[in-house]
């Protein structure tokens, strides 16, 4: 229909085998929303028919700036239908399509944000079992917001509609605990799956290949994939080592939270690898060995620069964002002035334009100093997690500014 209770259905933007999720426009507000309506499977289920009363109880009281808000809820002619935030970019499935594999940075300033939200909601003791690349929807701004609570898990319920024996979830990313039995999942569970998801951003293959539904889950059970850095030689071996640590079979063996997996993506909480870490590493290839008399390409020139930028913490992408301006460049790293103080060792997820038109880079930064200034504001000292290469750095910068001498 063109119109489902007081919302006027503009066009489909999401089907699945529970519902279907539409663009609309509130008419009485006037205010674009995403309405999700239930399917006939759901209707004539009234267990499923509950998961929709189920998701809207539990998710409408959340707020967190990374989690898609769940704004009402209705039934017509029998329908149950959730009326959500709606979200002017694709999912991380749509983009990955599109676009490929993504850069480290890139591919981290999505997942810690997610993490962040999922802290968030394993604090209120409720597990979302689903995360999947294709639950990630980001914002025409560059935000990742987590979504679709349907086969949400409150530790705290009393609720029974997951049955015993009964695996819930989506086969690549799903934890293995959880088709075994989907009320075991925990945290946990929670985490295996954001590992898998970075896993695919990051090598743009599934983890565990192709092949038929029990294949896939005997290769899960047996630990059996390539380590990401197998696929992505440049890959830090700390990301590496967190995403295999997280996709670990055996749950007692991955992190006990999902702040402890997203300090180990970051380098902040050190593991020592061992023989029991999970993936096979295959050799990368060799590189080519610098010519006699060739000079190695090293970054060295630091740009004197104007760009406004904004900041926030990784560790707490709840919190706010800040204005700054990134006073100097270089490949890897540079010196930002904002009213906020940052402490040494914070890693940031700094985004500042390159381009006129309005184009824009992320990166994850690690602050190295801090100095105050006259004004009452704050310079940070920043290292890239991961340098920039010359030619970006040449993009940014020509015909914008002068060089001036690396300190």
């Amino acid at each position: 229909p063109r119109r489902f209770g007081d919302y006027e259905l503009l066009e489909k933007i999401g089907t699945g085998g529970m519902s279907t999720v539409y663009k609309a426009r509130d008419t009485r507000s006037q205010d674009i929303v995403a309405v999700k309506i239930a399917s006939r499977l759901v209707i004539n289920d009234r267990q499923l028919s509950r998961r929709f009363e189920l998701e809207y109880a539990v998710a409408h009281p959340l707020k967190h700036p990374n989690l898609v808000k769940v704004l009402g809820n209705g039934n017509q002619d029998k329908t149950p239908y959730l009326v959500m935030e709606y979200i002017d970019g694709p999912s991380v499935s749509q983009y990955l399509r599109n676009k490929g594999r993504l850069s480290e940075n890139d591919a981290l300033a999505i997942v810690l944000p997610i993490a962040d939200a999922l802290a968030y909601l394993h604090k209120k003791n409720i597990i979302h079992r689903d995360i999947k690349p294709g639950n990630i929807m980001l914002t025409s701004a560059g935000d990742a917001k987590l979504a679709d609570l349907g086969l949400i898990k409150n530790l705290e319920s009393v609720s029974k509609l997951t049955r015993s024996n009964f695996g819930l979830g989506t086969m690549q990313f799903a934890s293995p605990e959880q088709f075994d039995n989907a009320r075991d999942a925990d945290v946990r569970s929670d985490i295996y799956s954001l590992a898998a998801t970075l896993y695919l951003m990051l090598t743009g293959d599934n983890p565990f290949g192709k092949g038929a539904m029990l294949e896939v889950m005997n290769r899960k059970l047996k630990n059996t994939f390539d380590a990401p850095v197998s696929k992505v030689p440049e890959l830090r071996s700390c990301v590496d080592l967190a995403i295999r640590l997280g996709m670990d079979a055996d749950r007692e063996r991955r992190p006990r939270s999902i702040t402890e997996f997203a300090a180990l993506l970051t380098g902040e909480k050190k593991t020592r690898p061992t023989a029991a870490v999970p993936g096979a590493i295959t050799p990368p290839p060799k590189s080519k060995a610098v010519k006699k008399g060739e000079k190695e390409r090293r970054g060295g020139t630091r740009y004197s620069i104007n760009l406004d930028a904004t900041c926030r913490s990784v560790a707490n992408a709840a919190g706010q964002r800040w204005a700054a301006t990134v006073t100097d460049l270089s490949i890897t790293g540079l010196c930002a002035q904002m009213k906020r103080r940052f402490e040494p060792g914070n890693v940031l997820e700094i985004s500042f334009a390159i381009k006129e038109d309005g184009s824009s880079m992320n990166q994850l930064a690690r602050v190295r100093w801090i100095r105050a200034t006259e004004s009452k504001t704050w310079l940070l000292g920043c290292e890239f997690v991961n340098a920039i290469n010359d030619d970006d750095l040449s993009a940014i910068v020509a015909d914008r500014m002068d060089k001036t001498r690396m300190l």
